[in-house]
């Protein structure tokens, strides 16, 4: 549907009329346009042709997030033999007709942070739904604890102890910080929700100064900070951040991820998706590329840092 799309483009503009394209597929921009203008916050940072533009460093900067990302070092070694939390196996999902995963395998280990990357359309969200039950995926197995859990409805799921901080936050607006804590609580109806309110409200000083105030009128940072609260009361056995940083401010985004290197240092068990590679690289274990919807590149995230087609994976350069 794309190649379709981006020819009735060309053939469009060879009719003689200025064709101006807004979209986030990059391998679509670069096939296609003659012209590229990239604009980051607002601002105008490069432009020129598609060649030109896949080596300006202030456009790999900004989509892959290596300006000023500081190297977030484990304080606490892993386990050499922690046991294996998560299996993905020949994982595929897709909306309707079309196919957005295909033979997606990955794996997680007890007290791991593994980061998914990609450009935005790789598949990462659509990987998390298919993982956490929001979607039923078309083929492949997703195992918890050693169980198959890619049939089960999404709060058995949750019960089972993979849970999902979902892109956007998704607090519940009209309730106040301590409701939507409480709510991140179902699922473990016989924890003392009292003792863990206040845990948390200590982890999250800005919270516990608002602890009261309705959860639609929090900043966009304090709303990430309750979305992972309400996630982490919960008491997960993984959990799943889809793109934590979205819509943040530089400085929040840095203390953001100090906080998911904190959790990873006492020992949770973290899959982090997030569109800016360097951050989500600088607190990770390991990592996985998604390209098209299929994994393209994996290992430790020290070598990821440093391979050359990360860039090429985020702006489909060849």
């Amino acid at each position: 549907d794309k190649a379709t799309l981006g020819a009735l483009l060309q053939r469009i503009a060879a009719c003689g009329i200025a064709v101006v394209l807004v979209e986030h597929d990059m391998k679509l921009v670069m096939a296609i346009s003659q012209h590229v203008v990239v604009l980051d916050t607002g601002r105008r940072i490069a432009e020129g042709a598609p060649a030109e533009i896949v080596r300006d460093p202030l456009v790999l900067a900004a989509y892959l997030g290596t300006a000023g990302s500081k190297l977030r070092s484990r304080q606490t070694a892993l386990l050499p033999s922690a046991r294996q939390l998560v299996d993905v196996a020949s994982l595929s999902a897709g909306y309707g007709s079309v196919s957005v995963l295909r033979d997606v395998s990955l794996a997680i280990c007890q007290g791991e942070m593994v980061a998914i990357l990609g450009a935005n359309g790789a598949g990462k969200t659509t990987l998390m739904r298919a993982m956490s039950g929001l979607l039923r995926p078309i083929g492949g197995t997703v195992r918890l604890l050693g169980k198959s859990i890619e049939a089960q409805a999404a709060d058995k799921i949750v019960h089972a102890g993979l849970l999902l901080v979902p892109e956007g936050r998704q607090v519940f607006p009209e309730l106040d910080v301590i409701d939507n804590l409480r709510l991140g609580a179902f699922a473990k109806p016989d924890t003392d929700q009292d003792w863990q309110i206040a845990a948390m409200l200590q982890r999250f000083p800005k919270l516990n100064e608002r602890r009261h105030q309705r959860a639609g009128l929090l900043s966009g940072g304090e709303q990430q900070m309750l979305a992972i609260a309400r996630g982490l009361m919960g008491k997960p056995v993984v959990l799943m951040l889809d793109e934590p940083s979205l819509g943040l401010a530089p400085a929040l985004v840095e203390a953001l991820f100090d906080l998911l290197a904190e959790l990873r240092d006492e020992g949770l068990t973290i899959l982090l998706v997030d569109q800016m590679a360097a951050l989500a690289l600088s607190v990770a274990d390991r990592g996985y590329v998604l390209q098209s919807g299929a994994i393209v590149h994996a290992g430790d995230a020290e070598k990821l840092r440093s391979n050359p087609a990360i860039a090429a994976a985020y702006l489909e350069s060849r």
